[in-house]
């Protein structure tokens, strides 16, 4: 228990240091939209914006030829409720793709499973002509275990209900906890990190033929 108050003290200091107002919002042209929505992992929190991961992928996907831009919106320490509230700022971009990240500050939070559960619905519905990515990591398994296995089943159930629902696992895998892929604080990535989980998300994306 003493590991997971120090591990909270961290991440709440390092991402106090973080929270933005704006929203980073750019498009390249009117080719398809990508929206990616999550909080500080999704930025470029002590990296160069250039090499966050809404970056790189626009970069990769440029490389492989694929007719996409990138929108990150991104707001730090933000919950399934606070992307719920501003969701539909993204409406009129139209997105074909939504990679939807909401748990880390949720279960940081110890807030209600119902309640990320009913968000995450509300947010798919707003998008509801968008093929939506659920991306998810996993609580740590010497926590919480009841709620580790809820927060699972949230993920799961909504991606086997919903058609246009992909359920992509395992966000930080390869790279939680490991000093090469991580900021000082280890809990925030860098540039190395990023190019691992964009690989790993084109690789998901073309074997589910979602880019098509």
């Amino acid at each position: 228990m003493k590991y997971l108050l120090l591990f909270s003290v961290l991440f709440f200091y390092s991402c106090s240091n973080d929270i933005k107002e704006d929203i980073y919002i750019e498009t390249q042209s009117e080719r398809k939209v990508i929206l990616a929505l999550w909080d500080s992992l999704t930025a470029w929190y002590w990296v160069d914006q250039k090499d966050n991961y809404p970056t790189k992928l626009q970069n990769k996907l440029d490389l492989l030829g694929y007719d996409f831009d990138v929108i990150n919106a991104w707001v730090s320490w933000d919950t399934s409720a606070n992307i719920l509230s501003r969701a539909s700022l993204y409406l009129e971009k139209k997105p074909k793709i939504v990679i939807l990240v909401a748990w880390w500050n949720d279960w940081l939070r110890w807030l209600s499973t119902v309640d990320l559960r009913s968000n995450l619905l509300k947010i798919i519905d707003i998008f509801s002509w968008s093929t939506v990515i659920l991306w998810w990591m996993d609580i740590p398994a010497n926590l919480w275990l009841n709620y580790r296995k809820d927060f699972k089943n949230v993920y799961k159930i909504i991606s086997n209900e919903n058609k246009n629902i992909y359920f992509f696992e395992y966000f930080l895998d390869w790279v939680w906890w490991i000093p090469r892929y991580n900021i000082s604080d280890m809990i925030h990535p860098n540039t190395d990190w990023y190019e691992i989980i964009v690989n790993n998300l084109v690789n998901f994306l073309v074997k589910n033929d979602v880019l098509e």
